[in-house]
């Protein structure tokens, strides 16, 4: 009786390992690993724009980069690990390109860009979120993608107001 016990459980211990151990699904490791990218851009592209920018706006909207999308990546990194999904750990890419050109830039005509460049990432980032929201079946996942798109989103509308507002914006009028 015990041996019949003792190999019902091993079985048992072996099926929910063997279920566990499925993870993510590709698409789904394909979302993590553009997620912690794209987290790890804003960070960085985030710095530079506390260092960089002319307008107080641009800098505290860096700042809020850095801060809001360290705690995303923070937040993925174990959901990562747990899918196999390989950790970024410098820009690559498109990413890369947009610091090396925002880099060389300084004052208002950085500020112009990096506004540009947030405004468009983040209408992405909150479409791409909002697709995930309703195809994510890890629960893990979905708990990091249903608490992350309204952050998202606000950032969104933040940029969206610091760009509509004028500053920084414009460019000068010529007289």
């Amino acid at each position: 009786m015990k041996i019949c016990s003792l190999i019902a459980f091993s079985t048992a211990l072996a099926l929910a390992t063997t279920v566990h151990a499925q993870g993510l699904s590709a698409p789904e490791k394909v979302f993590v690993e553009k997620a912690a990218k794209g987290n790890l851009a804003e960070v960085e592209l985030g710095r530079l724009a506390s260092q960089k920018a002319s307008d107080s706006q641009v800098k505290a909207f860096g700042d809020q980069m850095v801060t809001d999308h360290s705690k995303a990546n923070d937040d993925l990194k174990p959901i990562a690990d747990g899918g196999g999904v390989q950790w970024p750990t410098k820009l690559t890419g498109e990413s890369k390109l947009l610091q090396d050109r925002l880099s060389k830039l300084s004052g208002a005509a950085f500020d112009k860009a990096y506004v540009r460049a947030m405004a468009e990432d983040h209408q992405k980032d909150a479409k791409e979120y909002q697709m995930q929201s309703s195809k994510v079946k890890d629960a893990k996942l979905k708990a990091y993608v249903d608490q992350t798109l309204p952050i998202v989103q606000q950032h969104l509308s933040h940029i969206q107001q610091i760009q509509h507002s004028g500053r920084p914006v414009s460019t000068p009028k010529s007289s």
